[in-house]
This record gives structure tokens, C-alpha cells and sequence, in this order.
């Protein structure tokens, strides 16, 4: 995969920027907007939302986006600003994407599971 601005890295930066302006505005509004009327969530209130898999896979997407989003960002500026070489910064970015992507499937994962 080249990360490259032509590369395949430099499109899913592209999508997930996109993806990301429809999903926070979904949360936005299902989370502060509709749920203002009711107060603020509670643990509970959490916890049922996650029973529905379309919240799931909703959040897990806007998770994941911005995880994607911020590493390649991050990659990008540690390249041009010549802090990082590019294998290095590559494999960083990788690493900390991956730990941040594992913790969210495990906290989805919990609060999907919890009785």
C-alpha cells in the first residue's frame, strides 16, 4: 500500500474525511440533539443503545474513521515536517492504529456483551 499522496493511503484519508462529516453529524443529532429531550444518557441508557446493531456498527465505523483519519494525519505531518523518516513514521502510526482499533472492538465488544 503506498501512503503517498497518490497512493491508497492518501484515498482512504479522503473517504474516512467524508465518512467522518456524516457520522459525527448522525451522532450529533441521535445522541445530543434527540437525547437532550430526555437529559443526558446515562450508563444505562448506553448500554440499551448498544443492543441495537445499527448503533453498533454506526459508532464502531465513526470509531474506526477517526482512528484511521488521525493516524494518517499524523503520519503525514511527521513526514513533511521531517520528524519522522518514512518507514519509521509508517510503522508508528501502524502500531498505535492498531493498539487504539483493538481497544475499541474490546470496549464495543464489553458493552455489547453486558447483561
Amino acid at each position: 500500500m503506498s501512503w503517498g499522496r497518490r497512493g491508497l493511503g492518501w484515498l482512504l484519508q479522503a473517504v474516512t474525511g467524508a465518512l467522518l462529516v456524516l457520522l459525527i453529524g448522525t451522532h450529533i443529532v441521535r445522541v445530543h440533539l434527540e437525547g437532550s429531550y430526555k437529559g443526558l444518557p446515562t450508563y444505562q441508557d448506553v448500554l440499551a443503545a448498544f443492543k441495537n446493531p445499527l448503533i453498533v456498527a454506526a459508532e464502531l465505523a465513526l470509531s474506526i474513521s477517526v482512528i484511521y483519519h488521525a493516524m494518517y494525519g499524523l503520519y503525514m505531518v511527521a513526514i513533511e515536517a521531517g520528524l519522522l523518516g518514512e518507514r519509521r513514521a509508517k510503522a508508528l502510526f501502524t502500531a498505535i492504529g492498531i493498539v487504539l482499533v483493538v481497544y475499541t472492538l474490546a470496549v464495543t465488544a464489553y458493552l455489547v456483551l453486558k447483561p
